[in-house]
């Protein structure tokens, strides 16, 4: 047996002996902790399925790890041909559509598959985790173990997840609304797991003779506060926390806005802040998909509010900022 199936063979001998026992939250936690380690171990190519709302998107994902360093390419097969090409936490997004080319900093859990957070201790008051070892599921021919995230509340969404028993790659995945239903999903159609992948298969098919680069700025990454005697935040829903605080610019705007980012450590909501004096501004709520926004103004400034979180928990930040002479 070579030294890595070894490693493998040991690991998934260790996983299996906690996940034999232990509380549903201990079984869960053990399963995200394979997730997030699948990521930084496994290379693979494979396509899946993305489907929001009405909008249905086919991909090619090829992800490489090697010695340590870890690049993907993600190809659009449908539509207007985009790809986007990430190396560590650096990320090239090709737009053929608009002959647009943007480089940029990785955002948190931005990526394809999913991830989630493996400290979910905090997690517990405010969803319920249950996991079926015994789930019968097959996606892309490979056997799954089931994920269960159920909120307590309205203020979140919940998941479903199916996990790669073998290797622990999250091979699918629902956003389910207040009603527990699928507003957004995530499947792995095929999947190939590699030793190594081509290098020509990380090199964009796009070369962008002739596009506008735009370089956008670093955001403030996770933990970034900036204190403020002006904006305070009220009665925002229960486990909500303010985890940035910075400044924002849109690619193609000439002002900064204020931007603050909440979260309960599983779902998360933007907070942008700029002078109330565009009418078309978002008054009120809106809804697509699994996107909630709502707008408000609050003493000459336009307050908006965004995330994949019900419309309730929009609403509520909304009216939670105020402004503090």
């Amino acid at each position: 047996m070579s030294a890595r199936a070894l490693a493998l063979a040991l690991g998934l001998a260790a996983s299996g002996a906690v996940l034999a026992g232990g509380t549903d939250v201990e079984r869960v936690r053990v399963w995200l902790e394979r997730m997030q380690a699948a990521g930084s171990r496994y290379s693979y190519d494979g396509t899946f399925v993305y489907v929001r709302g009405d909008e249905v998107s086919t991909m090619r994902l090829i992800h490489s790890v090697r010695d340590g360093r870890m690049r993907e390419r993600l190809v659009s097969l449908d539509g207007n041909g985009r790809e986007v090409i990430r190396t560590d936490d650096r990320v090239t997004c090709f737009l053929p559509d608009r002959e647009l080319v943007v480089v940029e900093k990785a955002r948190p859990r931005g990526d394809f598959p999913p991830s989630f957070p493996t400290r979910i201790d905090d997690l517990v008051a405010y969803y319920d985790f249950a996991v079926d070892e015994a789930c019968r599921d097959r996606v892309a021919g490979l056997a799954t173990a089931k994920i269960t995230i159920s909120p307590r509340d309205g203020y979140r969404y919940g998941y479903h997840l199916w996990v790669d028993r073998r290797t622990g790659l999250l091979l699918k995945s629902h956003l389910l609304d207040e009603r527990m239903r699928p507003v957004e999903k995530f499947m792995f159609t095929h999947l190939t797991y590699l030793d190594e992948v081509p290098e020509e298969w990380l090199e964009p098919g796009i070369k962008g003779d002739g596009f506008t680069w735009h370089r956008a700025e670093d955001p403030p990454g996770p933990g970034h506060l900036r204190q403020t005697r002006e904006w305070v935040l009220n009665d925002v829903p229960p486990g909500y926390r303010l985890t940035m605080h910075g400044e924002h610019r849109q690619a193609r705007a000439s002002r900064m806005q204020e931007h603050l980012v909440l979260s309960d450590g599983l779902a998360s909501v933007s907070v942008f802040i700029e002078p109330a004096d565009d009418e078309d501004n978002l008054m009120g709520g809106s809804r697509m998909g699994a996107v909630s926004a709502w707008g408000r103004v609050v003493d000459g400034y336009h307050v908006t509010v965004v995330g994949e979180v019900p419309l309730a928990a929009v609403r509520r930040i909304a009216r939670a900022v105020q402004y503090e002479e």
